[in-house]
């Protein structure tokens, strides 16, 4: 499924520059040698790489799905010949599945359920920013673009919850922490394609490795009874993200 994803991305990028060059068949003078700033409009695919490992079973964190749909912007400054500075915005777009060990209540779980059913962008962004600088191959129409960035993601929503519930005449206090934001390294290659002076298809391929490590902690206590389940990974927000798009050129 996931080269499949990568696959129809590659290919359809290419297959469109094929095809403006067919329908540039005429020479245009392409004056890019003046041009400082670049646009690019994107849509495509994220790919989770979580480590298998990671997963703990049953599962403290929350679930999202393995390949989601992303789009973004990505503004590009060429203030020398070789190199240039970038800022990105993306957004990955999907719906967590809370893990089975938060303690929420049936007024919660109504209350939350109401919110996504009349406002239900909040819970399906998780948007990710970062700025860095590009070194630039180029030749003729074909610019290609690696990069290297730094930045912040969410990953998983934030969670903080505390309750006190009483079974058998017990009172037990649950805890449940979960952090899964957090700066992150970005290994990025960009290549478009001029198909005029203002204009040109690109495919974005970039890795995002997190700085900090995300976790989860579930507290059960009890007058005699403490009990605590922590979980702690690095490579929670992993990702490859493959995009294709329209760039710009200003």
């Amino acid at each position: 499924m996931t080269k499949s994803y990568c696959l129809t991305l590659i290919f359809l990028f290419f297959g469109l520059c094929c095809y403006g060059q067919q329908e540039q068949m005429e020479k245009i003078y392409l004056n890019h040698q003046n041009h400082k700033w670049l646009l690019d409009v994107k849509v495509g695919a994220n790919i989770d790489l979580i480590s298998s490992s990671s997963l703990s079973e049953p599962e403290l964190f929350d679930l999202k799905p393995k390949v989601v749909p992303v789009t973004g912007l990505r503004l590009t400054y060429l203030f020398s010949k070789k190199v240039g500075v970038y800022a990105r915005f993306q957004v990955n777009i999907y719906k967590c599945n809370k893990s089975e060990y938060y303690p929420s209540g049936f007024v919660d779980d109504m209350m939350e359920g109401l919110v996504d059913a009349f406002f239900p962008l909040p819970s399906l962004i998780h948007p990710a920013l970062d700025i860095g600088v590009i070194y630039r191959f180029e030749q003729n129409r074909w610019k290609v673009h690696p990069g290297v960035g730094i930045g912040y993601m969410t990953y998983l929503p934030n969670r903080d919850l505390s309750k006190s519930v009483e079974k058998d005449g017990i009172r037990c206090n649950l805890s449940y922490k979960q952090q899964a934001s957090s700066l992150l390294v970005n290994f990025g290659l960009s290549t478009r394609y001029l198909i005029s002076n203002n204009g040109s298809l690109l495919l974005d391929i970039n890795f995002q490795q997190p700085l900090q490590k995300s976790s989860a902690e579930l507290i059960v206590s009890t007058d005699q009874v403490y009990n605590k389940m922590f979980y702690e990974t690095s490579t929670a927000g992993r990702n490859i993200n493959i995009s294709i798009g329209y760039g710009f050129v200003f």
